[in-house]
């Protein structure tokens, strides 16, 4: 399927841009490789989660930090005095495809330069019927997935659409919807920001303390977490009965304990499922 997603990137570029981006993220940035993404969180002075995305090196001095909505741009800006960075909007819109064909798909659309070298969390500039696009391996639905960053002005955006439907079409691809990719980053346990976890989580408590590198003490955030508990708060839950819906609560007997996040009807499971945000 294809989707036209709402995430976007900004753009921040310098000489300054690794320290700046290892103050602002919560993971190691000096050592990620040209045309790699790293899955990495922004945190508040106080530990919550204030943002989360794909931080892309493009070059030495310039990275793309993808996220889904929020005021991220006025966060950067906030904290880049004393840095010589430049924190700008590359005026890049997103396309995901995703699923057991995208692979095909794309190798077909960029006539055979997209191949099986490009592995998960890969990136690179690729030619697609004459125009040139970036390509990651990445996606929000836990399928093999590939997600299509246009240009701005660059970018012929209706005919961009038009040639990955035309060889996508032998593949029975169809346009979809947002709802059908929540379902499916559900099944496949990925999270949403602001909706599942926001700043008043930490990363320990929606269990993602895997993506805080604690050994780099420069980030903002750091000292809050170095003392925060462990305990997680954000779970999985199925449900035979019923669909969850956000707002739901869970109970203990009669005393709440929790509430949903999210939910959906699950294809795989064939059962309700979501995520169950504990008190």
């Amino acid at each position: 399927a294809l989707f036209d997603v709402p995430e976007r990137p900004v753009e921040i570029s310098g000489t300054d841009a690794v320290a700046f981006l290892e103050r602002i993220l919560a993971r190691h940035i000096a050592d990620m490789e040209i045309d790699r993404g790293r899955y990495a969180l922004a945190c508040t002075h106080q530990g919550g989660i204030f943002m989360d995305g794909i931080l892309f090196r493009l070059a030495e001095n310039r990275f793309w930090f993808v996220h889904p909505d929020g005021d991220l741009d006025t966060w950067l800006l906030a904290h880049s005095c004393g840095f010589d960075v430049t924190v700008s909007d590359p005026k890049s819109r997103v396309l995901q495809l995703q699923g057991p064909h995208s692979y095909q798909i794309m190798h077909d659309a960029s006539s055979g330069a997209i191949t099986k070298n490009l592995k998960y969390f890969h990136s690179g500039f690729f030619d697609l019927e004459g125009q040139q696009v970036y390509v990651s391996r990445t996606g929000w639905s836990g399928e093999l997935g590939y997600e299509i960053y246009t240009l701005g002005d660059q970018t012929d955006c209706p005919r961009l659409w038009d040639h990955l439907m035309q060889k996508g079409t032998p593949y029975g691809m169809v346009f979809s919807s947002m709802q059908a990719m929540n379902t499916r980053r559900i099944e496949a346990g990925i999270l949403d920001s602001g909706s599942d976890f926001d700043s008043s989580m930490t990363p320990f408590e929606a269990g993602l303390e895997r993506f805080i590198d604690l050994d780099k003490d420069s980030f903002i955030g750091h000292d809050a977490l170095a003392v925060a508990p462990s305990g997680t708060r954000l779970y999985g839950v199925r449900c035979d009965g019923a669909i969850p819906k956000a707002g739901d609560l869970i109970f203990e007997k009669s005393s709440p304990v929790g509430k949903i996040t999210t939910g959906a009807q699950s294809p795989y499971l064939d059962c309700g499922i979501g995520y169950v945000r504990f008190d």
